[in-house]
């Protein structure tokens, strides 16, 4: 009996010493990785709280119930699979949910149905004519004024000064650290930009 609980104390520790291994995520880690995070959000903020896509010309006056037809050229994402892809390259899976559900799902309140955002047509993607729009000013983010507010080992919430409109405001993003196969990491945001 003694010999079983040795081995089993020993197993436990073998686990403890294997967990620890892995460093914490460093703020030089995060100040490396965040501004090209946030750059790639930008287009998907666009896309998912902004004005999204303008009218195709080629189908300026097609409306399909209540949806258009859309230029997909400036942003670059031509069907709502590349758009998806677009936003797991940037947001971990868990906020990328929240995004995809109003824009390619359509929520429901009660009584209340909203249409998705988003369709896919015989020629494209569509967007919503009533769709809710937010308009998003151009941001410029201040990188030097990036702050630690909370650090964990693969998670870390950081503040940073950002400009829009001659207005100056401090805001927080959160970045998350993953292990790939590889061995090496990849880092997502698990909150908005904008």
């Amino acid at each position: 009996m003694k010999n079983r609980l040795l081995i089993l104390a020993l197993l436990v520790l073998a686990l403890v010493f294997v967990s620890c291994g892995e460093e914490k995520m460093t703020f030089d880690e995060a100040r490396e990785v965040l501004p090209t995070l946030v750059e790639k959000s930008l287009p998907l903020n666009e896309i998912y709280f902004g004005y999204g896509f303008m009218p195709s010309a080629a189908h300026e006056l097609e409306e399909v119930a209540g949806y258009y037809y859309a230029d997909c050229s400036k942003l670059g994402l031509y069907s709502i699979s590349e758009i998806k892809d677009a936003t797991v390259e940037v947001f971990t899976p868990e906020y990328a949910a929240i995004l995809y559900a109003p824009a390619f799902d359509g929520v429901a309140a009660g009584e209340t149905v909203v249409p998705p955002k988003f369709m896919e047509g015989e020629k494209g993607i569509m967007q919503s004519m009533s769709a809710t729009v937010y308009d998003l000013p151009k941001r410029e983010y201040r990188f030097d004024t990036l702050n630690i507010v909370k650090s964990e080992k693969d998670r870390m919430t950081l503040s940073l000064e950002s400009e829009a409109d001659g207005n100056v405001s401090r805001f927080e993003v959160i970045l998350v650290r993953t292990k790939a196969e590889n061995g090496g990491y990849t880092y997502r945001l698990d909150s908005p930009t904008y």
